[in-house]
């Protein structure tokens, strides 16, 4: 079996990162696939996804164009082909490669995905599609065009799945849905945890979508009702500059400074993860976090928000609240449950910490795989 894998990058984020685990995966147990490996841009992985692919592809290398978007060049490509590009000739070699299989990766590696497939003999393609309703109206509206190129989808969550059926007329019957998976952090982590304060943490990318400014107002709103609760809000994720001066001054002038700490970016978080007591997920849009699956293996707490993420189809099982949507109130008064009763904070954890060690690559992977076997 040749499999032509596109990853819409090699960052140190959630489908990446999976995309990943399950290359190591077919790399130790699959040893008679052949993997390929179309990175349209670059991250923080490469050489990691270079260490485990047969021929690995920088689109961006291949195809330069400085001159150009990423996004205009893709567009160019697909839409206008007045003439031969680079970008043709790529899609052309690989088409030529006699993959089985293109295994997209988010939805931004779908339209190369599909040229590909078009051009290919007997290629068949797979979406795997992490992205909810708004950031596919915003990356990706004409998704149903796709769909008569699609052989299978695979999706993280139950949530995932409703949208694209109920929203996007994709047919249950291609529809696959398969958790994401995350190595068990606490296994790495070897010191103890000594602190003053209680914490109240939250990871990602500093972004709309991620919530950073309902945390905030979160923080705001406890430190403002609750004036003798010891209380720290720390937050774990890249974040660009300019975002950062605003927030510092959105501290400021909040007069929150001292409480709150957007650290940035960390190559392993794992210690600043085992300082959290509680982990909120402020996520407006959410399919199913890779860091809900590390704090869940730690044994913490989460609290969500209802209709945001897939990962409330775990926390029903008792592991965290579910708040109605963008409810900051309801949000602080379950941390302030969990600040005033240790027992309970304990016991929520250790419900998440059974659930979420069933998200090991060791047990996503083969799922994973057994997709793309059934033809």
């Amino acid at each position: 079996m040749k499999i032509l894998f596109i990853t819409h990058d090699t960052s140190r984020t959630g489908a990446p990162m999976v995309l990943l685990h399950f290359l190591k995966w077919l790399k130790e147990n699959k040893t008679g696939v052949v993997m390929d490996v179309l990175a349209l841009q670059e991250g923080g992985m490469q050489q990691e996804f270079i260490n485990v692919s047969h021929s690995f592809f920088d689109y961006r290398d291949l195809t330069k164009k400085e001159e150009l978007t990423f996004f205009q060049r893709i567009s160019l490509r697909i839409n206008l082909l007045k003439k031969a590009s680079k970008e043709d000739f790529l899609i052309r070699d690989l088409a030529q490669k006699n993959y089985d299989f293109v295994y997209a990766n988010t939805i931004v590696s779908l339209p190369i995905g599909r040229e590909i497939v078009k051009l290919s003999s007997k290629a068949l393609l797979i979406a795997h599609i992490h992205e909810l309703d708004t950031v596919i109206k915003q990356q990706l509206p004409s998704i149903e065009d796709y769909l008569p190129f699609t052989h299978k989808v695979i999706v993280p969550s139950k949530l995932v799945a409703d949208s694209l059926n109920e929203n996007w007329n994709f047919p249950s019957d291609i529809i696959n849905i398969v958790y994401e998976c995350a190595h068990n952090l606490e296994r790495v982590l070897h010191q103890e945890v000594s602190k003053a304060s209680f914490t109240i943490g939250a990871s990602g990318f500093v972004h709309w979508r991620k919530g950073y400014d309902i945390f905030i107002q979160l923080a705001r709103y406890i430190v403002k009702n609750y004036k003798g609760a010891n209380i720290c809000f720390v937050w774990v994720g890249r974040i660009n500059k300019d975002t950062k001066y605003i927030i510092d001054e959105d501290l400021r002038k909040l007069g929150i400074k001292d409480r709150v700490n957007f650290i940035g970016e960390v190559a392993n978080p794992t210690a600043n993860y085992s300082e959290f007591d509680v982990f909120v997920m402020t996520s407006r849009e959410d399919p199913f976090p890779l860091v809900c699956i590390e704090l869940g293996q730690m044994g913490k707490p989460i609290i969500s928000f209802e209709k945001a993420t897939g990962t409330n189809e775990i926390l029903q099982k008792g592991g965290g609240f579910i708040v109605p949507y963008l409810d900051i109130e309801a949000m602080a008064e379950k941390v302030m449950e969990y600040y005033q009763d240790h027992h309970l904070k304990e016991a929520h954890g250790a419900i998440n910490k059974k659930e979420f060690l069933r998200f090991a690559p060791e047990n996503i992977c083969p799922q994973l795989f057994s997709i793309i076997e059934k033809q």
